[in-house]
């Protein structure tokens, strides 16, 4: 999985709290909604890589396929949306602890994050202070990947 393309960050939740998108599984498409902002769901460049997250989870990583957002024809909230791949997802049904948003992220104000909108992450003050040292975004994609592979393909423990 080459993840030189992630930059970007969102939250999502249902009304209802229970998950967002968890019917939705690899490789499969979907419209990843926002609420009344354009201009932000326009943020993200056609093949650009999304991490989602919710409940203090990291649950998706989504690949961006359209050039801009689009709107569905009924009038209300998150009716603007981009389309995106799924890339990676948890298990819905029995989350792990090494899928917690501050596990994924390597630090814990990533948990402050709420809002609908597309965040990128180079442009956070909490990823820059986390991440600069560190080296960055490049080495934060890096991590990010071997997470979600440990995450995917747990070791054995025996």
């Amino acid at each position: 999985m080459d993840l030189h393309h992630l930059q970007w960050t969102k939250n999502v939740r249902r009304s209802d709290n229970k998950w967002a998108y968890s019917e939705v599984e690899d490789s499969k498409l979907f419209k990843l909604a926002w609420k009344d902002d354009e201009a932000n769901a326009n943020r993200p460049d056609r093949d650009d890589l999304i991490l989602l997250r919710q409940n203090g989870y990291v649950t998706h990583l989504v690949k961006v396929l359209n050039r801009q957002a689009e709107r569905e024809d009924w009038q209300g909230d998150y009716n603007i949306y981009r389309i995106v791949e799924v890339l990676w997802a948890i298990n819905f049904s029995n989350p792990p602890i090494a899928a917690k948003a501050d596990e994924v992220f390597g630090y814990s104000a990533v948990l402050n994050f709420q809002g609908g909108n597309v965040m990128k992450l180079e442009e956070l003050p909490t990823f820059k202070e986390a991440w600069e040292s560190r080296g960055g975004i490049t080495a934060f994609q890096d991590y990010v990947q071997s997470k979600l592979s440990d995450i995917s393909n747990p070791r054995s423990t025996s």
